[in-house]
Parts: structure tokens; C-alpha cells; sequence
């Protein structure tokens, strides 16, 4: 059970183990700990491709998780690198160019939140101010129909995943117009990631902060630990997750595909 920010970092090591392959005391000791990429029961469901490369921290321990196409490459490449310059720009350039000639790229660093009832503080629109502006669940197959509109790809993505699918979303309206959305998708059974898409024009509101705060709310009483991901320098979002008592619970670059027509 996820009691506090403490069982919530436990739950988050145990998960990021089975993601890179890893025993969960690397995330705790000292230097770079290198692993073969392999599918393990309890990973988050991200399908992984035939070369891949991860590197990921918690504040400590760094583990590096690639294909075993790569490991040669990582092993005489990386090596040069502490464990905290492993996320500075020499280093990814260097693996940028390096995965580059496989027609990938290197996403984030992105920053990960989680948040937990011990620190949660949930947010609501003061509705005496937001007369015309409407905040409703969404649930289950009515998540489908949320599809039709293609300008939320943070909150739904811009196809239903099979793997992760969305299973809670929250909507705001503005005289029935779809202002913003915030989804949450089952990435793993005890931890989903929760999007959040508000259009412009509506922004600095506090609209996608009540969305987010909704979706946490409801994940928590579902003993779900929600989780969130920006990218550093997306300071608005991580305003939005800090001002909800979300707090940093680990950093991660990974290799990507190009992603295929009508995916995000």
C-alpha cells in the first residue's frame, strides 16, 4: 500500500528495476551500473524496440540500460563520464549522434514526479470566477469519443494505446467548447502517468492544475500512484505538478523511434 512519499519511492524503484533491467540497490549506490535491455515482468508497458538505450537516475546510483547491439558502444563510450555528467550536453550529444545513425533520437532529460497522499494538495477552479467553465470525469469507453478532437496529444495521445491505455480523463469546458484535458494512462497496474493538454487562450488559468488535481485525486483514492514527466525546461508544467505536492522521483533519457503517422 502507498502510504506516503517513502512507499511511493519504494514502488517507483521496484518498477524502474524491472524497466531497465537492474537490481533496485543500483539506483542506491555510488557510480554507473550497465545493463543488457530485456522485457521483465512489472516493467511500465513501453514497447521495446530492437536497439534501445536508457539512462536513468534517482539522485544517486545511475543505470545505463541498452540493447545488447549497444553495449560494446556504451561500455567503451560512456565510461568517461561521472555519473552526473552522464546528463550534461557532451554526453548527449555524443550518444544523439551516436543513436542518429539508427534513426533515432534522445528525449528529455525528463524530470518525473510522483505524488502521494502525504503531500498531495488538491486544487479546484473558484467557480464564482469560472461561471462558464465546466469540469467533468470521463471514464472507460467514453474515453474513445475524446479521440475525435486531435489538439490534446499530451492528455490522450493521438491514437488509444493498447498497451497503456487511457482508462481516466477530465475535461473542462468553456460554453461546451473542450478547453483542456488531462489524461491518465495505465502505464503499469500500480502507476499510471497522468498528461495534460489546455489550448491557448485559456492557459495561466489554473484550469490544467484543477484537471491534474482532479486525476490525482482520483488515483489516489484508487491506490494508484500517479506520476507525471516534463521536460526540464518546461517550467509551467513543473510548476503545475510542485504547486500539487508532487515531488522529483527520478530523471531519464531514452532512445526513440520516429514515431509513426497519427502517434505521438
Amino acid at each position: 500500500m502507498i502510504r506516503n512519499q517513502q512507499s511511493g519511492l519504494q514502488l517507483v524503484k521496484k518498477i524502474l528495476a524491472a524497466d531497465f533491467a537492474c537490481e533496485e540497490g543500483d539506483f542506491d549506490k555510488e557510480g554507473v551500473t550497465i545493463h543488457r535491455a530485456k522485457e521483465i515482468e512489472g516493467a511500465r508497458r513501453f514497447p521495446l524496440p530492437d536497439k534501445f538505450l536508457a539512462v536513468v537516475t534517482m539522485g544517486k546510483g545511475v543505470v545505463i540500460c541498452c540493447s545488447a547491439n549497444r553495449l560494446r558502444w556504451v561500455r567503451s563510450n560512456l565510461n568517461q563520464f561521472s555519473p552526473e555528467r552522464l546528463f550534461y550536453i557532451p554526453a548527449l550529444a555524443l550518444m544523439q549522434r551516436y543513436v542518429s545513425h539508427d534513426h533515432q533520437s534522445m528525449i528529455g532529460p525528463d524530470l518525473k514526479y510522483i505524488c502521494t497522499k502525504d503531500t498531495f494538495r488538491p486544487f479546484y477552479l473558484n467557480k464564482r470566477i469560472n461561471k462558464k467553465i465546466e469540469v467533468s470525469l470521463i471514464r472507460g469507453k467514453n474515453i474513445e469519443k475524446l479521440y475525435e478532437n486531435n489538439k490534446f496529444p499530451n492528455a490522450l495521445g493521438n491514437i488509444a494505446s493498447v498497451q497503456r491505455p487511457r482508462l481516466l480523463a477530465c475535461l473542462a469546458k468553456y460554453d461546451e467548447k473542450v478547453i483542456g484535458i488531462a489524461g491518465a494512462s495505465a502505464d503499469s497496474d500500480p502507476m499510471w502517468q497522468i498528461g495534460i493538454d489546455t489550448l491557448g487562450g485559456y492557459r495561466n488559468q489554473g484550469i490544467g492544475k484543477a484537471l491534474v488535481s482532479q486525476l490525482t485525486k482520483e488515483l489516489l483514492q484508487k491506490g494508484i500512484l500517479p506520476y507525471y514527466s516534463t521536460g526540464i525546461s518546461n517550467i509551467a508544467s513543473r510548476r503545475i505538478a510542485t504547486s500539487l505536492g508532487y515531488r522529483p522521483a527520478w530523471v531519464e533519457i531514452y532512445s526513440r523511434e520516429p514515431p509513426a503517422p497519427g502517434e505521438n
